[in-house]
């Protein structure tokens, strides 16, 4: 038998986190939730180049200038109408002879690179265009 004693163990005390600290930091992630949600923009509409005016605005009799990106090759090819330029000069040229109330959309060809696009729609902007967009697909 065994008549040892036993030790009387005293009860450890668990390290225990602030209260107040904790409540700070609840209160800021809420804070920074609320924030974050209410600067963000709504999604359910986005804006696009080619809007529709509403009735407040005073709409364009004019169709917008089409402008079509081709690559043959190594070599990029404007279209803007009927008329055909192989450099950003002379298509800056171009458009700067035709009536800007409309404005431009920007269309690409296949194999066409982004920065065939991107020579288009800086030389619209260039050429004095405030509304330029791009239109994806054919």
């Amino acid at each position: 038998m065994n008549f040892r004693r036993r030790e009387v163990r005293a009860i450890e005390s668990i390290p225990r986190l602030s209260l107040v600290a904790f409540i700070d930091i609840v209160l800021f992630l809420l804070l920074y939730l609320m924030l974050a949600g209410t600067l963000t923009p709504p999604e359910a509409r986005i804006a696009t180049g080619v809007e529709r005016p509403s009735a407040s605005q005073k709409s364009s009799p004019l169709a917008p200038i089409r402008l079509r990106v081709e690559r043959n090759g190594d070599r990029v090819q404007f279209q803007v109408g009927q008329r055909e330029v192989a450099s950003r000069e002379a298509l800056v040229v171009a458009l700067t002879q035709v009536p800007k109330d409309g404005g431009v959309i920007v269309t690409a060809g296949e194999g066409t690179l982004v920065a065939d696009v991107a020579t288009g729609l800086q030389a619209a902007k260039d050429a004095g265009f405030s509304r330029v967009s791009y239109a994806a697909g054919r």
